[in-house]
């Protein structure tokens, strides 16, 4: 991962054109729909924003395969895939030989044979491709030329968006044994291979070593315009009939991706509220408006299943992100992932019968509807800021990449105490009443108002937990340390202030005062009394009677069990600095009229010296641009 610095990720891609147009031969359409790719193969020509995209990584768990935003979990998952790129997400498991031939294979397929220099290995160039299939001349009547022409075509598809490796020059022919037949190349996973592929290149680029990403980014793209109202461009296309819902993206109109700045991305992200993110953009008119691959293995989506790309196997987690499917959300159980399988690599395998190999985890793919997470009630609006999952969630995650936009979760504190203090109890003491309204734009600005003001609320308890399983594969290998074997650990910073969780009731208070530098008493101290004396106020027109607690006589828990209305009380009198402070030496600890006269005196002391007053020197030196006079740069002596 790259950490805090401005640098965005290279998005690895080469996307196949026809004599140098962004378009696909009218000519093999027909064979593009027949195998499934048709769909898929009009979204390689999308612009992509790699800010936007390195954005999102920062954010990346690999543990989880989720994004941690600021209103919880939440992940592409395989309705994603189908719904927006019209790939199926059931069907055969992706896993075929890793040790044919290939020369024989690209001869047999292709009808032409790469030569030495244009074949490596199971990698032939896409510029061998480019050179051979760039022109369809084919006679007509010709289907087997048709055909190898579509198959040449798909393969650069696949190198070049879906399948990138780091070279994005190269492409493996291990796919192509996959396009022999085009009506069984359609009922392959090819969903859940492009998911798996695509969650291996995000977990590998949040190393800060790693420098660029591949796989199907697009895709990123377009989850993140549905779902995050803030960073979608600011017209949304209509859905179009009949088409995957993401090709309302591909009009020219919408082609433009707006800023590039990674920290204008990692801002928003870091500020983002939780009604500006839309868990479920999928709703009844956009499903009946799709064609029908883009539903087919419907049963998948729901489910807690490894994603197989032949050595690439990543786990399914939607039993994290159950609001995205309109499901309440209970606390998730232990990440699925098996660590042994996150960093495994065909290097030096390629004559492993990965069949054999996987063969417990292809099993679990089989079996997917018995994996079923779809259990739990309906989420009827948004989540609670205090529901049990988002207290959970805030001791799990960090809120902030950016620590200059963590100055508002430090802001948390000082509102909580502040909202304590206009609080039935504080005003008994303090007579705060014209400062409610600050208090209310400080938690607005602090975005803390919701977890202050909101009731707790429980939700579902969790019924069905999958634990990451041991597969006992490859035991001698190294890759099966994970991903994080050839990684050097680095400490996180402590971005934000973490604060306490508050106990029932509506306001938050802090167990004592005495740990804030402003307050010299220890509560409770020896020889302090309760006033029970009794006060009057009117709540609504009705008079009630409740005891008078004068300060500091209650420690502010005791206070906290006390009733909570809140008291028509009459505003203060305008405060005149330095004459008409009130005595609150006692209370705060520090004599504020003293403080007012020092500094006016010190003020009145430099006037009589002589001395230049000038308090906006230094704002006015720090805008004034290099090449100017020195005495704007503060090079002689003030």
């Amino acid at each position: 991962m790259f950490g805090m610095g401005n640098q965005t990720e290279h998005i690895r891609r080469a996307v196949p054109t026809y004599q140098g147009e962004e378009q696909i031969p009218e000519e093999i359409v027909p064979l593009l729909r027949q195998c499934g790719f048709y769909w898929i193969m009009r979204m390689g020509y999308l612009k992509i924003n790699a800010a936007l995209i390195s954005a999102f990584i920062e954010r990346w768990r690999p543990e989880t395969h989720t994004f941690h935003l600021r209103c919880g979990e939440a992940t592409i998952t395989l309705q994603d895939v189908s719904v927006l790129l019209g790939l199926r997400s059931d069907g055969a498991p992706l896993i075929g030989s890793t040790n044919l031939v290939w020369a024989d294979l690209c001869e047999e397929l292709l009808g032409v044979r790469p030569q030495e220099g244009e074949i490596e290995g199971s990698v032939v160039k896409l510029s061998w491709l480019a050179h051979h299939f760039s022109d369809i001349n084919i006679d007509e009547g010709n289907i087997e030329q048709l055909q190898r022409f579509t198959r040449a075509w798909i393969l650069r598809f696949i190198g070049g968006v879906l399948f990138v490796n780091k070279s994005s020059s190269r492409v493996s022919l291990r796919y192509l044994q996959f396009l022999r037949d085009f009506e069984q190349c359609s009922t392959y996973a090819w969903g859940p291979a492009v998911l798996a592929y695509l969650y291996r290149e995000m977990c590998s680029a949040t190393d800060y070593k790693v420098k660029s990403i591949g796989g199907m980014c697009i895709l990123i793209q377009m989850w993140a315009w549905e779902r995050c109202t803030t960073l979608a461009p600011k017209r949304t296309p209509p859905v179009i009939e009949n088409k995957p819902l993401g090709h309302r993206w591909l009009r020219r109109g919408n082609q433009h991706i707006g800023n590039d700045d990674l920290r204008l991305f990692r801002r928003k992200l870091d500020l983002m509220k939780r009604h500006e993110f839309v868990w479920e953009p999928y709703i009844a008119t956009v499903m009946a408006a799709l064609p029908p691959i883009c539903v087919v293995g419907g049963v998948a989506w729901f489910a807690v299943v490894p994603l197989i790309c032949f050595h690439v196997v990543e786990w399914h987690q939607p039993d994290r992100v159950l609001r995205q499917f309109g499901l309440q959300q209970p606390i998730p159980g232990c990440p699925s992932q098996p660590q042994n399988l996150h960093g495994i690599t065909l290097k030096g395998k390629q004559d492993e019968n990965w069949f054999h190999l996987l063969a417990p985890i292809i099993g679990q793919w089989n079996n997917r509807a018995e994996f079923r997470v779809d259990v739990y009630p309906r989420q009827e609006g948004l989540l609670g800021y205090n529901s049990d999952y988002m207290v959970w969630y805030r001791r799990k995650t960090k809120m902030f990449v950016d620590p200059n936009n963590a100055n508002t979760a430090a802001l948390g504190e000082v509102v909580e105490t502040l909202q304590y203090m206009v609080s039935p109890q504080g005003r008994n003491t303090w007579t705060v009443d014209d400062l409610v309204p600050y208090v209310d734009k400080l938690a607005i600005i602090s975005e803390e108002q919701e977890r202050i003001t909101e009731p707790v609320s429980h939700g579902p308890a969790s019924e069905r937990e999958f634990p990451a399983q041991e597969f006992p594969i490859l035991q001698s290998s190294v890759e099966t340390r994970g991903i994080g074997r050839r990684r050097e650990p680095v400490e996180a910073e402590q971005y934000s202030q973490q604060m306490m969780e508050r106990g029932h009731g509506m306001y938050y208070t802090p167990a004592t005062f005495s740990e804030y530098p402003s307050q010299k008493y220890q509560y409770p101290f020896a020889g302090h009394h309760t006033d029970t004396s009794e006060t009057s106020h009117s709540f609504g027109g009705v008079a009630e009677t409740q005891p008078h607690f004068s300060w500091p006589t209650m420690t502010p828990s005791q206070q906290h069990d006390a009733p909570m209305a809140t008291p028509n009380t009459p505003f203060a009198p305008q405060w005149n600095v330095p004459g008409a402070i009130p005595d609150m030496g006692e209370l705060l600890g520090v004599d504020l009229r003293q403080e007012f006269s020092a500094e006016a005196e010190e003020a009145e002391a430099g006037r009589q010296r002589g001395g230049r007053r000038n308090p906006d020197r230094q704002a006015r030196r720090w805008d004034r641009p290099c090449g100017t006079s020195s005495r704007h740069h503060g090079h002689h002596n003030d």
